[in-house]
This record gives structure tokens, C-alpha cells and sequence, in this order.
């Protein structure tokens, strides 16, 4: 819904509290929908779906966008279900849960086609790869807890609050996840032990987070504390890894919270092994804490194998993987190719790939330590050409330094798997302007099902 007239900025086009009918142009990146007060001024709304006429909350304003929430749904979209499972959309953490997965896989097609066409990009996105079972499918969750009405509580905050949603089905994580955050939970309370209060800023337990192998079944458990040591400590300990028969892992993270905001590297060994073990296309992978491992491996299995496919890897490549992780892109292609390196700036996820390497025999691939856009300066001085570089940056995507490294090596192909379109779309800006072209069609593969997120890949070829 447009108004006719131009609005200056400090003259908001509406005001808190008030309620209007509309209805909902688009989604958000992030999963919230998408109502134009204005040409320039979007209202966002949880569990909103484009084409629904719903009338609204305005719930915050600013000078450029607001937020709103939905009081009635007068139509609904034909692509709308009901999980009943609300409590997600409170917390955010699984925003498209209501709906169809049909859709789901559509909007991220779409999502990723228009980011690259709002940098003036015309490219081919190919239908989104999704899940057979697209629930159920984390092995990896770290959770907040909290005193909430005389009782520890574990879920998430809800939006823009301290609130904690409590929640024992997450629904994408594995059951036997959800389980031993409960029961860990309950022994942590049992014993009276004080959660950390973003309030008061005070508490020991900031977290909870389990890790299991899809494969081997084996369990971590972290606790992610405020404090370096618990009170009741070897009480606790004996009691988790009696109550959790698969078991593998029991730590603690000294995490003080002005320091870190998730995880430190300072952890403890608090019963059993310092890591566990799970499988990735046939490789054994040692997975600690602090270790960088794709949370859906049914789907890594794919992303990893399609990516291989694109880039046409051939028995005579050298392969430069960046962002190496612990190794499990290098590990998973070096059997195709001639030679892989790997690069890391974390010492722990160097340590565990070379460890990875000796486990699973490889002898074509090295691991280094290193600032990749320096070590690309360095490899060129030394007259490397890699004939293909692989690329998995975080969501905050590449650094112009390490394209500049990248391109200046002169890779016959450059392959970006990415988990975040927004900044893959602005890379790809920066990598076609310093001579590349992107080959055949973007292939989204969804690693993230019920979530905004969506993973990618991308070949630039040299031209």
C-alpha cells in the first residue's frame, strides 16, 4: 500500500501503536515479511507471507523502516500451514515454520535472484536442492537457560527481549539433542545452579551445547559458564554422563561474557574424550567444541559433492581451500584431485585437520596456519597457481583483500560456497570486475530448513 504524496523522513508515516490493513509485499532475508507504508518506508512483521491481507500492530518506528505485529490474518496465503508450533516464530529461530516447505525452497530461489539482480547482476539460480525430511536434522545447538518463575529454563529469547521461550521440541534439531538438553538442564537445577542473567549481568551457566554425530551417534556436551569452576562440579559431572548413555564428551567453556559472545577457547575436560567422531562422505572427522562443522551433514554430503561437481576438479588440479576449517571440503575432494591446501587462522581447526588428515590417510593435502589473504600474497611471490580456490567464508563473507589475493593467483575457477546471498551477491560485484564470469547457473542447496538461511554455490570462471 502506497500513499500518493512524498513524506519527509522526520515526518513517519505511522505511529506506534496504530493498526492498519495491508497487505504483505515480500519476505525479508532474515524471514520477516514485508508491508510498504510508503515507496520508503517497509513495516516488518514475524509470520507474514506475501499476498496475505492482514491487519497490523505498529510495534516500533524509526526513521526508516518500523516493525509490526499481526492481530488478525483476514487472507491467508494458499502456501501457509500450521505447525502449531508458534513458540518458533516468538524466538525467530525457525521463522518459516509455517510454511510449506514447497514454498520455502521457491522463496530462497528467488531471494538469491534478486539480491544479484539489486547489484545490477543478471544470473540463472537453479531450483533450490532441498530435504527429504526437512525436520529433525541439527547436530549442533547451544542454548540459552535462565531462572524463570523459580525454574531453569532452556529455549530461546523472544524477539527484542530478556524473555526466555521456554522449548523441548526445536524441531530442527536431532531428538536426541533436544533430550539432553533436558536432562542436563534438570541436573543443573537440581543442584541449584545460578544461570546467567543478561539483566543483572550475573549467573554461571550461560549455555548448553550438545553436539552428536549424524553417524556415530556420539555425544558433547558443553557447558558454556560464566565462572571457571561449578559449584557441586563432580556431582554434576558423574550424574550427566549416567543420565546420557551416548555420552562421548562432557566440558566446560569459561566463557565470561564481556569477553566472548558465544564460546571461548578455554575449555576444560570434564569427563570422557576432548572430541568426538562422525563421518562425512566417508571420511572420519574429530569434531571439538570450538570446531567448525556444517550443523546439517545430510545435506553438507550433498553441497560438498555438487560443489566438487561444478567445478569440474581434475586428476591433475591443485586445490587451495580457504576458510579450511578442519578440513572437511579439502579432505572430501583430495581423492579427485592432485594436490589440496589447505588455510586456516583458527590454530584449533588447523590442529584438527592435520589430525583429520593422518586419520583418514590422506597424503596429497597439508594443512597451514595462516591469514589467507597473506598467505595468497605469499603463494604468488613463490609462483603457485592453484587451478582451483574454494572459498566457505562466514556470513559476513570475503574481505576485498583475500578476492584481491585470490584473483591476483590467477584461478582457472573460483568456487564460493556461501551461507549468506546478501554478501555473496556483493562479492560476486567485486570478483567479475577483476575478470571473472560466472559459470552455469547458482545451485542453492538448504542446509537450513524452517529458517531464512540458505546455502549456495557459485563458480566464477576465469575469462
Amino acid at each position: 500500500m502506497y500513499e500518493g504524496r512524498t513524506i519527509a523522513r522526520t515526518i513517519l508515516p505511522v505511529k506506534l501503536g496504530q493498526e492498519i490493513t495491508a497487505v504483505v509485499d515480500d519476505i525479508r532475508i532474515d524471514g520477516m515479511g514485508i508491508v510498504h507504508v510508503t515507496e520508503h518506508y517497509p513495516l516488518y512483521i514475524a509470520d507474514a507471507i506475501p499476498n496475505e491481507k492482514i491487519r497490523l500492530r505498529v510495534t516500533q518506528v524509526d526513521k526508516f523502516s518500523g516493525y509490526a505485529q499481526v492481530i488478525e490474518r483476514i487472507v491467508s496465503s494458499d502456501a501457509r500451514q500450521n505447525n502449531h508450533r508458534q513458540y518458533l516464530i516468538e524466538a525467530g529461530t525457525a521463522p518459516l515454520v509455517n510454511l510449506k516447505y514447497e514454498a520455502q525452497l521457491i522463496l530462497k530461489q528467488k531471494q538469491i535472484q534478486k539480491l544479484f539482480a539489486k547489484q545490477g547482476l543478471t544470473v540463472t539460480v537453479a531450483p533450490t536442492v532441498g530435504m527429504q525430511n526437512p525436520t529433525y536434522y541439527r547436530n549442533k545447538t547451544i542454548v540459552p537457560v535462565k531462572w524463570q518463575n523459580e525454574k531453569l529454563t532452556s529455549g530461546f529469547y523472544r524477539r527484542g527481549s530478556h524473555e526466555l521461550v521456554p522449548m523441548t521440541d526445536y524441531f530442527v534439531n536431532d531428538q536426541a539433542i533436544d533430550r539432553a538438553i533436558v536432562i542436563v538442564r534438570d541436573i543443573l537445577e537440581k543442584y541449584q545452579i545460578s544461570a546467567f542473567d543478561p539483566d543483572t549481568q550475573q549467573g554461571a551457566i550461560r549455555y548448553i551445547m550438545v553436539r552428536r554425530g549424524y553417524y556415530s551417534h556420539e555425544l558433547m556436551v558443553v557447558l558454556v559458564s560464566d565462572v571457571p569452576t561449578l559449584p557441586n562440579e563432580s556431582e554434576i559431572v558423574n550424574e550427566i554422563h549416567i543420565q546420557l548413555p551416548e555420552l562421548k564428551s562432557l566440558r566446560l567453556n569459561y566463557s565470561p561474557k564481556r569477553e566472548y559472545v558465544l564460546l571461548s577457547p578455554n575449555n576444560r575436560t570434564l569427563w570422557g574424550e576432548d572430541a568426538i567422531h562422525d563421518t562425512l562422505l566417508g571420511y572420519d572427522f574429530i569434531i571439538g567444541p570450538n570446531s567448525f562443522y556444517q550443523v546439517n551433514p545430510q545435506m553438507t554430503e550433498i553441497l560438498y559433492d555438487l560443489a566438487a561437481q561444478k567445478a569440474e576438479l581434475q586428476a591433475d588440479d591443485i586445490v587451495i581451500d580457504a576458510y579450511s576449517g578442519i578440513g572437511t571440503i579439502g579432505i572430501s575432494v583430495a581423492n579427485r584431485v592432485k594436490k589440496v591446501i589447505g588455510v586456516e587462522v583458527v590454530p584449533g581447526a588447523v590442529a584438527d585437520a592435520q589430525l583429520n588428515l593422518v586419520n583418514n590417510q590422506i597424503t596429497n593435502a597439508t594443512y597451514i596456519l595462516a591469514d589467507a589473504p597473506e598467505q595468497f600474497k605469499r603463494w604468488q611471490q613463490e609462483g603457485l597457481k592453484p587451478d582451483v580456490v574454494f572459498v566457505d567464508p562466514p556470513r559476513r563473507g570475503l574481505t576485498a583483500e583475500l578476492i584481491e589475493a585470490t584473483v591476483d593467483m590467477g584461478p582457472n575457477r573460483f568456487v564460493y560456497i556461501s551461507c549468506n546471498p546478501v554478501t555473496l551477491a556483493r562479492d560476486a560485484v567485486e570478483i567479475i570486475r577483476r575478470g571473472y564470469h560466472i559459470d552455469g547457473s547458482i545451485l542453492p542447496v538448504d542446509q537450513f530448513p524452517q529458517t531464512s538461511h540458505v546455502e549456495s554455490i557459485t563458480v566464477f570462471r576465469k575469462d
